[in-house]
């Protein structure tokens, strides 16, 4: 084979896609179980079922939705001569990437803007997380990324499909208005998301100096009653069945989730930042790998860094379920059973 047969249109050669497209298989499957076990956790235990997890839900099945467009990226990367089916699973396939990855952002968004609204009162936290609402938020997090994925089609700007350039089911970059389409894409899923994220994070760290400062500055003889009011506005958990943690788990919380958004960030900018790089469609290649490892780290953090996922990812892995703590009916009725199988046997 010569060095041009190699090349796939001078953008990497095909043992190169071959190599994204093996990594890409080991990262879908990973990100399948991982994610699957982050929900598994939330059905099996009351107490992780929380207004910020169900963000953190919602985040993974984005992650699971986008997971199942790359099956169809790795029959895009190592077919040598296009497409070689119908383009329709390519086409749903590049719908399933834009909206997940979209979803994702906006899901962290709503993370970062809850782990500010979780110093309000609580009165004013229960008005603004009333199931409804949660309800509402949740959907907004899909229906603003389908918005900007579908709209501009309609209006003939850009189009999703197998895009010969760079092997992949994405937008299609050679369209007559598919720079158009990426810019919308860049500023639409990523800038506008991640201004509300950092605006989130900014204004919370800012109150808690603030009342941090605030304790300092107060006479020996009121720095228990100061204590304890800002104990009472700190972050605590709010979820619909009136569950508290303390204060310093929700920092730890917090610290967690910040981390997987910063995590996130890293591995995504690179993908955006290629959209707009004509010139090194190489490195719109290795951006994309970098995005699909993003869909299996989120649960890892959870793992390793968040103290009430930790404890129940722990008690699954080692499938000791009697352990979980607050375990849920769904559980209840499980381990009924299995006890009921086990006097029997």
């Amino acid at each position: 084979m010569t060095e041009e047969q190699e090349t796939m249109d001078g953008v990497y050669t095909y043992q190169a896609g071959v190599g994204s497209a093996c990594v890409w298989v080991f990262l879908t499957i990973l990100g399948f179980v991982d994610n699957l076990l982050v929900i598994w956790s939330v059905i099996l235990s009351r107490k992780l079922r929380t207004v910020t997890n169900v963000f953190v839900v919602n985040l993974c099945v984005a992650d699971l939705w986008t997971c199942l467009s790359y099956p169809w990226m790795v029959v895009a990367t190592v077919s040598q001569d296009g497409w070689p089916i119908s383009e329709t699973p390519c086409i749903i396939a590049a719908v399933q990437f834009h909206t997940g990855l979209g979803t994702r952002l906006y899901s962290l968004a709503a993370i970062a803007f809850n782990r500010f609204a979780i110093t309000v009162t609580d009165e004013t936290y229960k008005r603004l997380y009333s199931p409804g609402r949660v309800i509402a938020m949740v959907a907004a997090t899909w229906a603003v990324p389908c918005t900007v994925t579908f709209l501009p089609l309609i209006f003939g700007v850009g189009e999703l499909g197998y895009d010969d350039l760079h092997k992949s089911c994405t937008d299609k970059d050679d369209h007559t208005n598919g720079t158009e389409y990426s810019i919308i894409q860049f500023v639409c899923s990523f800038i506008v998301p991640l201004t509300i994220v950092v605006i989130s994070y900014m204004a919370l760290y800012i109150l808690q100096k603030r009342r941090l400062a605030t304790v300092d500055d107060q006479p020996s003889d009121a720095m228990e009653m100061t204590t304890r009011e800002i104990s009472s506005l700190e972050i605590t958990i709010r979820d619909v069945s009136e569950m508290r943690s303390p204060p310093d788990q929700e920092q730890a919380i917090t610290k967690n989730l910040f981390i997987v958004f910063c995590t996130f960030t890293l591995l995504v900018s690179p993908f955006f930042i290629s959209l707009f790089m004509s010139t090194t469609h190489l490195f719109a290649v290795y951006g994309l790998t970098i995005v699909i490892l993003n869909s299996c780290v989120n649960p890892i953090i959870y793992a390793v860094g968040h103290p009430h996922f930790k404890m129940v990812l722990s008690k699954i892995v080692r499938c000791r379920y009697s352990e979980i703590p607050d375990p849920s009916y769904c559980l209840e009725s499980m381990n009924c059973r299995g006890n009921t199988s086990a006097e029997v046997n």
